[in-house]
């Protein structure tokens, strides 16, 4: 049976469970409705306009049940699989969706909390989960009405957190065409600041579809630094919806790193309800073969007095394709914002393609807002002076392409990413150059 066939079975086995008089229940019923009645988006949609979805939903799924055996994966090979090898790392581990505490760090710092969603009352987050969706998403719909588990992470005011958080997901690959809806809810009170590491793994080569939806919260004076890491995903599709909110005086900085997927589509939405907030949007990808990049951002300034800037560059070798979808909306009323938005590709085959849409939408005049777009190729010339000083030209190739990336790498502030982050793109474009 074909997910979109199936789809109806689910939710509604799904939204029998709940009680009826519940937050989650009228939330479930909610987008039970909005399902209903849009169902998945088309070509026709101008947010879709030039992603063919048809292969991903044309498939029959398994929804992992709560009771997956992972009695053959060793504790010492999953540690294996963490970027955090201190002792007193933080890290949240889900395998096929589900929370295993006893295979997860997290009693090493005291005044936070670090959970699974399914272990709180709803009461505890019934503020906060599924209210950063001001325009539903079918994907996001279905992982709201489907969802098995998700990562809470509640940091309280005045807490600086030295340590970094790391969420990884496994996929183990025991059921084919798996259908994993993954949830992550954070809270960061006033004057707190965390630092978040999110990627997967997969244990074998397997077909799977990875619904994710974040929900990030950004208090007054908070500080965000949170990075997405996308590899590791053969046959893997994965889209991926994640909201920011942030309040006054607030500074929020997300890195998305894309490095192998069947299919990635990143929705990326940050909305400022506070005045002097910052927000700061990274992203590379480096594609191959026939792997596909979506990258969607918007950033929605609600509040004077804010700076956003957006900086996307992708490296694509081969048939890869990638789009870039940036929007930025300043409504009437709202003045002094200093708004920037760019996205730089680089081409390595005249069959890698790039569709680049950057958009503003500013109806005030108290504004300063730019964007800019570059699509090209390793320049003839930097390539003949590095190979005239005795540089190999692959050496030189690799060397012009770091130098692309170079200004992106510089901010990550964890040295055990940023080493991982330049193995990753260094053993990736000496295979492909």
């Amino acid at each position: 049976m074909q997910l979109k066939e199936k789809i109806a079975l689910l939710i509604n086995k799904s939204y029998s469970e709940e009680k009826k008089d519940s937050y989650m229940s009228f939330l479930k019923r909610k987008h039970f409705d909005f399902f209903h009645k849009k169902g998945f988006p088309s070509s026709t949609n101008e947010e879709w306009k030039n992603t063919n979805i048809d292969s991903i939903i044309n498939q029959d799924y398994n929804v992992v049940s709560e009771n997956v055996k992972i009695e053959n994966i060793e504790h010492q090979k999953i540690k294996k699989l963490t970027f955090l090898k201190k002792e007193k790392s933080l890290i949240l581990i889900f395998i096929d969706g589900k929370y295993h505490p006893h295979l997860s760090y997290t009693q090493h710092v005291k005044n936070i909390f670090l959970s699974n969603i399914l272990s709180l009352k709803e009461n505890e987050i019934k503020d906060y989960y599924g209210k950063l969706s001001y325009q539903y998403d079918a994907f996001y719909t279905l992982n709201t009405l489907l969802l098995k588990d998700g990562a809470y992470v509640y940091i309280p005011n005045n807490v600086i957190l030295e340590s970094p958080i790391e969420i990884l997901h496994i996929s183990t690959g025991m059921e084919s065409n798996i259908l994993l809806n993954n949830r992550n809810l954070i809270v960061v009170g006033e004057h707190s600041y965390v630092r978040i590491i999110e990627h997967y793994k997969c244990l074998r080569k397997h077909f799977a579809l990875i619904n994710s939806v974040s929900e990030i919260y950004a208090m007054n004076h908070s500080i965000i630094d949170y990075y997405k890491v996308q590899d590791d995903l053969v046959e893997t599709t994965v889209i991926d919806n994640t909201s920011f909110q942030q309040k006054k005086n607030s500074k929020c900085t997300i890195y998305t790193f894309s490095f192998q997927g069947n299919f990635i589509r990143n929705n990326l939405k940050f909305y400022s309800i506070g005045e002097k907030t910052y927000s700061y949007l990274y992203g590379i990808s480096l594609l191959s073969g026939k792997q596909f990049i979506d990258h969607h951002t918007l950033v929605d300034h609600l509040c004077s007095n804010a700076y956003s800037f957006q900086l996307y560059k992708n490296i694509l070798c081969e048939k890869s394709k990638g789009i870039f979808n940036g929007k930025i909306i300043i409504n009437e009323l709202i003045k002094e914002i200093n708004a920037f938005q760019k996205n730089h590709n680089i081409l390595l085959s005249n069959e890698a393609c790039i569709y680049a849409k950057p958009q503003l939408e500013i109806y005030s005049e108290s504004v300063k807002c730019s964007h800019g777009c570059t699509v090209g190729n390793i320049q003839e010339s930097e390539l003949f002076y590095l190979q005239s000083r005795g540089i190999s030209e692959k050496k030189a190739k690799m060397l012009l392409l770091f130098s692309f990336l170079e200004d992106m790498l510089i901010s990550i502030h964890i040295f055990e990413l940023k080493k991982l982050i330049h193995k990753k793109m260094k053993k990736k474009l000496d295979k492909h150059l």
